[in-house]
């Protein structure tokens, strides 16, 4: 039976994410099914038309596995709660395949922003409207939230050891809602966020006439001229 328009799409998909759109052509997919190319043409104008298919039902069934395990109440604890359901599904996909490689970077970056962003984003408008928390562009917040889940899943990936999760959780939650921020390193403390208030201490009053320095303050001694006689004349 020849392969349907979903599953012509889906092995796509599949090769591209493995080998990079370019790198995947419309007779890779036709011997991968075993069908000619002429059956994927039937259904498909060219390879941009195969992935956007893909993406869109890739994004739909994401969508709805996802959103039927949601049990937190608030659009914040949703938004985590995606974001530990995507590190792990990834966390058992390196485990069942030790040696799968990451998927390539500009379909994923595709992949990314039709199946989770546009679910983040949702959640995200959700909690502004609810008054949960104030995010200023929806939009960018979304793709800094994908951004820090691929990076965890890559550290998972090259360090299978490493547990990035709760880090990565965290970051988005900051993201998000907001946050102390962590003091650096090296002890100093961090820089102020942009827009908070700064404490100025206010500078010493000057000093009355008659009364000594105030205690604690080195009093700058005369400077003596470099030349100078016994009988106190200064060699001009």
């Amino acid at each position: 039976m020849p392969a349907n328009r979903d599953e012509i799409a889906a092995a796509f998909l599949r090769r591209a994410l493995r080998y990079g759109f370019r790198r995947t052509s419309v007779e890779d997919v036709a011997r991968a099914l075993r069908i000619s190319k002429k059956t994927i043409y039937e259904h498909f104008a060219g390879k941009d038309a195969m992935l956007e298919y893909a993406l869109t039902l890739a994004a739909l069934e994401q969508r709805r596995r996802v959103e039927v395990r949601l049990t937190e109440a608030t659009a914040l604890g949703r938004v985590l709660q995606v974001t530990r359901m995507a590190l792990a599904d990834a966390r058992a996909g390196f485990a069942q395949n030790p040696g799968l490689e990451l998927a390539d970077p500009e379909v994923q970056a595709q992949v990314n922003d039709r199946v989770h962003g546009s679910l983040v984003r949702d959640l995200l408008e959700q909690g502004v409207a609810a008054g949960e928390f104030h995010v200023a562009d929806v939009d960018m917040t979304s793709r800094f939230v994908q951004a820090v889940g691929m990076e965890a899943i890559r550290q998972m990936h090259d360090d299978p050891q490493s547990r990035p999760e709760e880090a990565c959780v965290e970051a988005v939650r900051r993201l998000v809602a907001g946050g102390p921020m962590a003091r650096p390193p090296s002890g100093r403390p961090a820089a102020p966020a942009e827009g908070a208030a700064v404490r100025v201490a206010a500078p010493d009053p000057p000093a009355q006439a008659g009364r000594g320095p105030r205690r604690g303050r080195r009093v700058p001694r005369p400077r003596r001229a470099e030349h100078e006689e016994s009988d106190g004349d200064v060699t001009r």
